[in-house]
């Protein structure tokens, strides 16, 4: 009689036999199943097999082949507030509350003195993270836009409170990827990528936030939509790096900050800035979030920190933003928006430069029907 043997695991997944006995010999059938709720199956199938007389597990679906177990992208454990609150200055987050989020630390050796500074980046799979172009930009005299080298950069992740860095997942970088039209003068394309060098595991304090998927989410965010940015609050002027970084010293939030943002109708924003003094100029790649009358609200997320959305169908939280510059004038001050890269323009380039071509790398395979 033919014999399959224990049928091959499947990473963050696991079997399940059909008979009590976990019989792998002709006929008899098992099931994958993925690590639920962090992974999901792709491509989305029943996952049966049956052991054929040439002794091989085999699928209707797939074949010899298994499928994968992909992580669920912006659906925290812990769901986050609703969206109805105004949250002025900021609010401290639960931990859970943005499973995405990553604090990336940059101490570039080289320099004399040494460079360290830091921002933040969200998760997009086990192995990305995006980010803006202008938190990895080597910080040179010139306009060159060179990143930093990557042995300078770490990214923590399930980090909640800054003072307990140790025990936060850490990780060293692959890959530095910069927009390459990346303007320094202007921001425009603030963007970037950076794979990790060890891939990480999903769970209830980290996965991966969705990029924009569907028509209205590819749009890019509309005015007057609610969105949350987080961050610990570091772009508060009075702190310098090195406290930070030496984490036993106070920064303005040890804890994991949110703030809840309208985003702001372009003309009007364009405005805005255009009556100050100064070079500004909000593109077509940038989208402006905050309240007229200002308040401490725009200037806590970190550099490169996402500003997402919940999709009210899917109920999924997606990146549509990149903390990525503000006025000149004193944080928070009437009419002074915070300007975001707008994601929703570079979801062709994420995928080119991360070589996901199959779309839904970052998707959910459930709503890919």
């Amino acid at each position: 009689v033919a014999d399959c043997k224990a049928p091959p695991e499947l990473e963050h997944g696991f079997v399940t036999f059909s008979s009590r006995n976990n019989l792998t010999t002709y006929r008899a059938a098992i099931q994958y199943h993925c690590q639920h709720p962090y992974y999901h199956m792709a491509p989305n199938s029943t996952a049966t097999y049956t052991c054929d007389a040439t002794g091989v597990w085999r699928s209707e679906e797939l074949g010899t082949k298994l499928p994968s177990c992909r992580p669920v992208c912006g659906r925290p454990a812990r769901p986050l507030p609703g969206i109805i609150k105004r949250i002025i200055g900021g609010r401290n987050a639960e931990p859970g509350f943005f499973p995405w989020q990553a604090l990336i630390v940059v101490e570039d050796m080289s320099r004399v003195p040494n460079d360290k500074w830091f921002g933040s980046g969200a998760l997009l799979s086990d192995s990305w993270v995006l980010t803006a172009a202008h938190v990895l930009r080597s910080q040179r005299r010139d306009k060159t836009v060179i990143p930093v080298s990557k042995e300078h950069v770490t990214v923590y992740l399930a980090l909640h409170d800054v003072r307990n860095k140790m025990e936060a997942i850490n990780r060293t970088v692959e890959r530095i990827i910069l927009h390459e039209e990346f303007d320094i003068q202007n921001y425009n394309h603030d963007i970037a990528l950076v794979k990790l060098k060890e891939k990480v595991t999903m769970g209830n304090y980290v996965m991966p936030v969705c990029l924009p998927q569907f028509e209205h989410e590819l749009e890019g965010p509309h005015p007057n939509t609610l969105g949350l940015v987080a961050g610990w609050g570091i772009s508060n002027p009075n702190i310098t790096v090195d406290e930070i970084i030496s984490s036993g010293m106070r920064t303005l939030s040890d804890i994991l900050q949110y703030v809840k943002l309208p985003v702001v109708l372009h003309a009007e924003c364009k405005t805005s800035y255009e009556s100050r003094s100064g070079n500004y100029s909000v593109t077509e790649n940038m989208f402006c979030a905050g309240y007229y009358e200002g308040g401490k609200d725009t200037c806590l997320g970190d550099s490169g920190g996402a500003f997402v959305i919940q999709d009210p169908g899917t109920r999924r939280w997606v990146a549509q933003g990149l903390v990525s510059w503000g006025g000149p004038e004193e944080c928070g001050s009437k009419q002074v928006y915070g300007v975001y890269t707008k994601v929703s323009n570079y979801v062709d380039w994420v995928e080119k430069k991360t070589g996901s071509s199959e779309r839904w790398t970052f998707l959910d395979p459930e709503l890919e029907r």
